[in-house]
């Protein structure tokens, strides 16, 4: 078991953490994953290290970009016709939280208008 958990520490090392995704980026659920289950460090035995090492190989596999060489894309736009930095900016915490609001309907904003006008009268 020493030996999956020091593999995994070193593909963490690799595995890079976006602080714009708080709450959902990849790599920290991961960490986290790893934390539960490797509590005790090398000292922790797995029951079922089969599973053990099919998911670090899949870690392994994601991290390495192994599909995306395996492969090639002919396109550099995405299904929905944007390119990566498009999709990037869609996937924001500030365009996520725009959608909510587009989400809740007219009557959900006009009371929210409605409510901030009358702090605005009171000040």
């Amino acid at each position: 078991m020493a030996g999956n958990y020091k593999n995994y520490m070193k593909l963490l090392e690799s595995w890079p953490l976006d602080k714009s995704k708080v709450g959902r980026d990849l790599g920290q659920h991961i960490r986290d994953q790893l934390k539960s289950a490797f509590a005790k460090g090398e000292a922790t035995t797995q029951p079922n290290p089969e599973q053990c090492n099919r998911y670090y190989s899949s870690l392994k596999r994601i991290s390495s970009n192994y599909y995306g060489h395996l492969y090639k894309r002919s396109l550099l736009s995405t299904a929905c016709g944007l390119n990566k930095e498009q999709c990037n900016l869609a996937l924001t915490p500030e365009m996520l939280e725009y959608l909510k609001e587009e989400e809740r309907g007219i009557i959900y904003k006009f009371y929210k208008k409605v409510r901030n006008i009358g702090k605005n009268d009171n000040n």
